[in-house]
């Protein structure tokens, strides 16, 4: 006889708390995304800080076990900062980061050993598991009518031919204009009484129980296998030889470059006819890249027996001396950068940049203590995405803006100018704008000029974006603190400007930044003409 067919376990039906906890988080689906007023979604800055709080929160409330771990202290202090940063202000990274942290969020609720990989693997499992899911919360519903007085009293007899009589009429409707003046006025009147919710509302709650049932009954993927290498066995005397050889040569090749920049680099005295910052321009990114790769190689090379045969002892040496060289690389890189930033000031993108090269660093180190303690490729790929993760949430939540706003402006007031160069991104985010007010007093009438026209249209901007804000939803605290503190120095804002036009002050303002970026000379520099000169005559531009 064949064996019989494994069938899957039906899940159990949806429990009372589970039930509520859904049904809340719908609610707080509606409460953050949909304005009442407008009859349209909406979300905003305490709409989303709201989401992120209420759906962790009816999660923990429905569980009928948690397991409390470090990870899971990490991942609800996570999303804590994306909660502040959703009400001070929220931008399209913080809100997918946040989405995230939800499901990462449910899953370490319920396991201890979840990483990156098993959390996308969940995830996945989940999205198939999601009918039987539904069918739980539907049979729990059922269970629950049936405990009540209404369950035992059949309203098919009344729904069922109130449909069919409603189907009809509307097939009447389309047939008879007749049928379908009295059929709208008809259904005027019952929407003026009732108040039937907007198709779009209604799709809103049904997506939002549904994710509610999956994140309440998520699929758990918990990471498997050992994650020690095996000490027995050994390596091919091919791969030994492989091994010492490449590594050898790449020890070699590292120390070659690492010389050149503590010629080039360390020193500040760049080859002739090229300055610093020239020497130092494509580097950061391509080191960054061959750190990744060191990583790599070192992470596949030794994922087998060369870990611990006696013969690749050599080999395993070269690997400590390469990673070292690897962290002298990795100091050239920041110095890199650090050259950038003291040339021509911080951005969003050079945080990037130490965020990344951190992120190299941090692997780096991981493969170091791979080896050295015998964890498998496994071991390292997880810890390396969790490493990932991390970092692209800090960097959602961190105020990139308002650091390099505040770093670039008072270089500024010292008399530099390369920092201007940021004004332009700077003055668009609600975060950094108000950053700038102290420019309009800048000893340069250029500066002062640009910096207004920059901030007199940011300000007509948020002036926009706070006019449409129908409810508290949409609110956050830094667009109107922007608002605020730029009505408030709007007097300085017009003082400063003048009477010139503000398209000449701005490209005044960027002709300056960019004679300073370029390296020219004080005397140059000095000879780009104020606003009030630019604007009355094109062959200024050109001749000045």
């Amino acid at each position: 006889m064949p064996p019989p067919h494994a069938t899957r376990a039906r899940p159990a039906p949806f429990r009372g708390s589970e039930l509520a906890a859904a049904f809340g988080m719908a609610l707080a689906c509606d409460l953050a995304m949909w304005s009442g007023s407008g009859q349209h979604l909406a979300s905003g800055g305490f709409g989303m800080a709201f989401f992120f709080l209420a759906v962790p929160a009816a999660t923990v409330a429905a569980a009928r076990a948690w397991r409390a771990s470090a990870r899971l202290a990490v991942v609800a202090a996570l999303l804590a900062a994306v909660v502040a940063r959703c009400g001070f202000d929220p931008t399209p990274a913080v809100i997918v980061a946040g989405l995230g942290l939800v499901l990462v969020f449910t899953l370490t609720l319920r396991a201890r050993r979840m990483f990156v990989p098993e959390i996308v693997g969940s995830a996945l499992a989940g999205l198939g598991r999601l009918p039987s899911r539904v069918g739980a919360a539907l049979a729990g519903l059922g269970r629950l009518k049936a405990r009540t007085r209404l369950g035992r009293v059949s309203v098919l007899p009344v729904l069922v031919p109130l449909g069919l009589c409603l189907a009809f009429a509307g097939v009447f409707a389309l047939a008879n204009p007749v049928v379908a003046n009295v059929f709208g006025i008809a259904w005027a009147a019952v929407t003026s009484v009732v108040g039937l919710p907007s198709p779009v509302r209604v799709f809103l709650w049904m997506v939002a129980l549904v994710g509610a049932t999956s994140l309440l009954r998520p699929a758990c993927r918990l990471a498997t296998g050992s994650e020690a290498a095996p000490v027995n066995g050994e390596a091919t005397a091919t791969s030994v030889l492989v091994a010492r050889n490449a590594l050898a040569a790449l020890n070699v090749l590292f120390f070659l470059y690492n010389a050149l920049d503590a010629a080039y680099l360390w020193t500040g005295a760049p080859p002739a006819g090229m300055r610093t910052q020239q020497y130092a321009h494509q580097g950061a990114l391509w080191l960054s890249i061959a750190l990744v790769m060191l990583t790599g190689v070192i992470g596949v090379m030794f994922r087998g027996h060369l870990a611990h045969d006696a013969r690749a002892r050599l080999s395993r040496t070269l690997a400590y001396v390469w990673m070292g060289q690897g962290l002298v690389l990795a100091l050239g890189t920041y110095r890199r950068i650090a050259i950038h930033i003291g040339n021509s000031g911080l951005s969003d993108l050079r945080i990037v940049g130490i965020l990344g090269t951190t992120l190299v660093v941090v692997g780096l180190v991981a493969v170091a203590l791979k080896l050295q303690r015998r964890h498998t490729l496994t071991w390292l790929v997880r810890r390396q995405l969790d490493a990932f993760a991390l970092t692209l949430v800090l960097y959602a939540v961190f105020p990139t803006h308002l650091v390099s706003a505040r770093v670039n402006v008072a270089r500024i007031e010292k008399g530099e100018y390369r920092p201007v160069l940021h004004m332009f991104r700077q003055s668009t985010q609600p975060e950094s704008a108000p950053s700038l007010l102290p420019l309009l007093e800048h000893h340069d009438v250029r500066v002062r000029q640009g910096v207004a026209a920059l901030l007199a249209h940011e300000r007509e901007v948020l002036g926009h974006d706070v006019g449409g804000q129908s409810s508290w939803r949409e609110r956050d605290v830094a667009t109107r603190r922007a608002l605020a503190e730029l009505d408030a120095a709007a007097p300085r804002i017009a003082v400063a400007l003048g009477t010139v036009d503000r398209e000449a002050a701005r490209e005044v303002l960027l002709e300056v930044s960019r004679v300073a970026s370029e390296g020219h000379s004080l005397e140059e520099l000095f000879a780009v003409p104020s606003a009030d000169v630019w604007s009355r005559s094109t062959r200024t531009r050109e001749q000045y």
